[in-house]
């Protein structure tokens, strides 16, 4: 009875080993382009193309450069808080990985924020179609936030700009209740205001390099 017990527990913890040893050879194989997540805790892990919420995990490489470029201009004006992995970025936008070499996409993960920079170095020959579809996706943004002001100007004042073979799609603005009471335009100007800011640091970096 004992040599059966002790042969059943046997088996379990090699079926045990046996899977993850296999789930983590299937991490260590995922990626694409030349970006990737890395862990915070341990700068030598090996990038993995994965997505976890909160600030375990960073973007790392040239496009983590881009980003804090960025929030060093803007601080704590700098929603964005969670990124897309390849497969939910091509879901919400239509942008697949064999469009680019390289990309950054990051939200703001509450309710109602919809804070949001998107950078993607487009492959040459797919520069006019990820143009396109960021467009289209800005498009369906506006009739979504139709009926919620702070939201509406928000994505009223995205901008989506080409440097070189990078396209920016940048939606910032952080906290507009101190708007609530005002007209449109001033919270759309406000918006417009950060994202020029933005933009004109991802340009003289982008540009710097070239």
């Amino acid at each position: 009875m004992k040599k059966h017990i002790f042969f059943t527990m046997a088996c379990i913890l090699i079926v045990y080993i046996s899977i993850v040893l296999t789930g983590c050879a299937q991490i260590n194989k995922s990626g694409y382009g030349q970006e990737g997540y890395a862990s915070e805790d341990n700068a030598e892990e090996e990038a993995v193309n994965t997505i976890q919420l909160g600030s375990k995990y960073k973007i790392t490489g040239p496009m983590d450069e881009l980003k804090g470029a960025v929030i060093e201009i803007l601080g704590n004006k700098y929603w964005p808080d969670t990124l897309l992995s390849a497969e939910e970025f091509a879901e919400r936008t239509g942008i697949s990985e064999n469009m680019y070499d390289d990309f950054l996409a990051e939200y703001q993960h509450t309710e109602a924020g919809i804070d949001m920079m998107i950078l993607v170095k487009a492959r040459e020959e797919e520069l006019k179609d990820v143009e396109n579809y960021l467009c289209e996706y800005r498009k369906l943004l506006l009739k979504i936030y139709e009926q919620q002001p702070q939201n509406k100007a928000k994505v009223s004042a995205s901008r989506i700009e080409t440097i070189g073979n990078y396209v920016c799609y940048i939606q910032l603005g952080a906290d507009l209740t101190s708007f609530e009471q005002q007209e449109n335009d001033q919270m759309v100007a406000y918006c417009l205001e950060a994202n020029e800011k933005a933009l004109d640091i991802i340009e003289k970096r982008i540009l710097s390099k070239e």
